[in-house]
């Protein structure tokens, strides 16, 4: 949740930025926008294999000293 919450505070501060050298006149219409649209992919990639692998590890019932009904 709270990496959650990062990015996407990180994404506004990008698009401010680039809003803000657009505005100031640093920046061109294309390159301000070319700049949005690499903030989208930048963000919107998703996170890394090992956090995904990490996500997926959840806690398993595993059910012990069960043995099959033929070995009695």
């Amino acid at each position: 949740m709270m990496a959650t919450l990062f990015r996407i505070l990180l994404w506004l501060a990008w698009l401010a930025g680039a809003a803000w050298l657009w505005h100031a006149g640093k920046l061109g219409t294309a390159s301000a926008l070319a700049l949005g649209a690499l903030s989208l992919v930048v963000f919107a990639w998703p996170g890394s294999v090992a956090r995904r692998r990490h996500a997926d590890r959840k806690l398993r019932y595993v059910e012990m000293g069960k043995e099959p009904m033929s070995l009695h």
